[in-house]
Formats: structure tokens, C-alpha cells, sequence
């Protein structure tokens, strides 16, 4: 028996959203827990497949049986068989007892296999089988057994593609995408983010800054919805319990390179990006040693590369302020951090002058 109006409401509301593209699927939803029909739900690493099959089945007349998910990712052929399927005693090494798969465990409900492109073509005949006939052995056993059970199969891949490369099987293909539903990726459906960002801080009571929403709804998130949620738990964490600023707001891309960057280019972001300012981060740490004078030299380096020739606008790259440029040059005159054929006519005759 499928969910009341009420109830059925409260689940499709799990499905974060207010575009197009989700008023849409929504409705596709809704048509699909109506009935018993295998449903091929497509779309990029981390949109929500499992989700939408979970909604699926919540609004099923399956909903009070089992739902039960198995990736087809990075398991073995062997394994993967005895999980879906089941084993007889003895069927393996390590088969010390009968041993029953999801199949067999969600009859009546609904089990979802994640990832199917990955399943190998041995084990896609067994399900193409079973799919046919409804009917299924245990590895290792004899005896016919018979479930009822409703498919629900997730694959971030091209499965057009995986058939013509013989890596999936045809038949299969056309018995799962009965019901075929494509889950959108979040930068098409950019709208939605200020509501999925409350949604998502809401269980940690934090709130977000105009500007930091905006770096977020600008992203175009290659992991989707999942690389949005660690951004936000990543941001938490930075701001410490407080409101989310635009600098809390790591992007998985800005994360790798800092994390990666040699002590020059740190420093050199650290002024560029976050203007920080060239005697907090450089000259105070060179003072006390804890910076050499190669590093430093690289960062005046990579900053002209960046400015050309042009000292003033070295200064303003740096975030020394106007007023202590006379200091700047001095700085870098005193402690030889830069070549002296490098320097402009101008800066020459205020060393001489001095």
C-alpha cells in the first residue's frame, strides 16, 4: 500500500529543490512508484541516484519491505554474485555457512544496484536471467527460487557507449531502462543552491554570507550536490561555529593547489588571493628565519612575473600600501633580494641619493 498524500509530500520534499529540471523529475518520480516496472536512473557522481531510488521505493506499495542497495563497484565477480544472489555452504572457500543475498532478503521489495556499468558481462547474464524469468539459485546451490522483487538499476557512465564498446550487455540494457530517469547536475540547476546551502546548514544551525552564497551559487561543481555538502561542512569547520564567510568557502580545486603548493607559492597566494600583506607574510617571517632568502626572492620573482617591470604595481599586488614603498625598496636593497640589473633608473637614484 503506497503512502498517503500527506506522508508521499513529506518524502518527494527530500528532493531539494524548486527548478524546472527538479519539478520535473519529481513528477517522474511519482509516475514511477506507481508501478512495478524496472527504472534505470542516470546521471553524474554525486546528483543523487541513490536518493531518487530510495524516494522511489519510500513511495511504493513496496514502501513497508526492503530496500536494499548494492554497488556493483570494486567488488569481484565471485562476491558480487553471492551478495546478490546468495550462497549454498561450501560454495567457495570461506562458504561456511547458506548464506542469502539481497535478492532473496528484499523479496517483496526493492533492490537497488548502483553503478551496473560495472558489473561484469558473467554477471549480467545472471541478471538478465533473472529479470526474465524471476527466478534465481543460490551460487553453489541446485534448487530454483522464486522473489518478487522490483529493480531499480543507477549508472553515471554512457551505457550507449558501454554496449558499443562490448563492455554491456544489450539485452540487459533495454530490460532495465524500462522507466529511464536522468537526475540533472547542480550547474544546471543553479537556482536551487541557496535553497539545498539552507537545507544542508541547517542541521549545524549555521548561516552563510551574502557573499560567500555568492561563490557558492558561481561554482560549477563537477561533484555535484556531494561536493557541495563537504564544501559547506569543510566551511563550518573553518569558521569555527560562526557565520560562513567567502573565505571559509574552500573549493575543492583552490583546497588540492594549496595544499600542494611549495612555501613560495603559498605565500605568494596568501598576498594575491586572500590580501594578506607582503610584511605580514613575507618580511616578518624572512626576519625571524623562518623564511629564507631564496623563497623570498621566488615570491618577488613570480610577483613581477605577474606585474612586468613595474615596482608600483608591485606594491599594490603585495598590499604594502603607498606609504611604505620607500620601506619596500629599502627592504629589498638591504637584503639583496633581488638583482640590482633589475632595478628600474628610478630606484637606482634613490639608493644613490640615500
Amino acid at each position: 500500500m503506497s503512502p498517503p498524500a500527506t506522508q508521499s509530500n513529506q518524502i518527494l520534499s527530500r528532493l531539494i529543490g524548486q527548478s524546472k529540471a527538479i519539478s520535473d523529475l519529481k513528477q517522474k518520480i511519482i509516475k514511477a512508484a506507481k508501478c512495478d516496472y524496472p527504472v534505470l536512473i542516470t546521471g553524474e557522481t554525486g546528483v543523487g541516484k541513490t536518493l531518487v531510488a530510495e524516494i522511489i521505493h519510500e513511495l511504493s506499495h513496496r514502501c513497508e519491505k526492503e530496500f536494499l542497495h548494492q554497488s556493483c563497484s570494486n567488488i569481484s565477480q565471485e562476491l558480487f554474485e553471492s551478495e546478490l544472489f546468495g550462497h549454498e555452504k561450501g560454495a567457495f572457500t570461506g562458504a561456511v555457512k547458506r548464506r542469502e543475498g539481497r535478492i532473496e532478503v528484499a523479496n517483496g521489495g526493492t533492490v537497488f544496484l548502483d553503478e551496473i556499468a560495472d558489473m561484469s558481462l558473467n554477471s549480467q547474464a545472471k541478471l538478465l536471467n533473472f529479470l526474465e524469468r524471476g527466478k534465481f539459485f543460490r551460487v553453489g546451490g541446485n534448487k530454483t527460487l522464486k522473489v518478487d522483487v522490483r529493480i531499480i538499476a543507477a549508472s553515471n557512465k554512457d551505457l550507449a557507449r558501454e554496449m558499443k564498446a562490448g563492455r554491456f550487455r544489450e539485452d540487459l540494457y533495454f530490460r532495465i531502462n524500462v522507466i529511464s530517469l536522468k537526475i540533472p547536475p547542480l550547474r544546471e540547476r543553479k537556482e536551487d543552491i541557496p535553497l539545498l546551502v539552507e537545507n544542508i546548514l541547517n542541521k549545524g544551525n549555521s548561516k552563510v554570507s551574502e557573499e560567500a552564497l555568492d561563490k557558492l551559487v558561481n561554482y560549477d561543481y563537477p561533484g555535484n550536490v556531494r561536493e557541495l555538502e563537504n564544501i559547506l561542512k569543510r566551511a563550518e569547520f573553518i569558521a569555527g561555529g560562526g557565520c560562513i564567510q567567502e573565505k571559509d568557502i574552500i573549493i575543492e580545486g583552490e583546497f588540492m593547489e594549496e595544499e600542494y603548493l611549495n612555501v613560495s607559492e603559498r605565500l605568494f597566494q596568501e598576498m594575491v588571493k586572500k590580501g594578506k600583506s607582503f610584511w605580514e607574510v613575507v618580511h616578518k617571517p624572512f626576519l625571524s628565519r623562518d623564511l629564507n632568502r631564496r623563497e623570498v626572492i621566488e615570491i618577488i620573482n613570480k610577483g613581477f612575473e605577474t606585474v612586468g617591470r613595474s615596482y608600483k604595481e608591485l606594491v599594490i599586488l603585495f598590499n604594502i600600501g603607498n606609504e611604505n614603498y620607500k620601506r619596500f625598496m629599502k627592504v629589498l636593497h638591504t637584503h639583496k633580494l633581488i638583482s640590482a640589473e633589475k632595478f628600474l633608473d628610478r630606484e637606482k637614484s634613490f639608493f644613490i641619493r640615500k
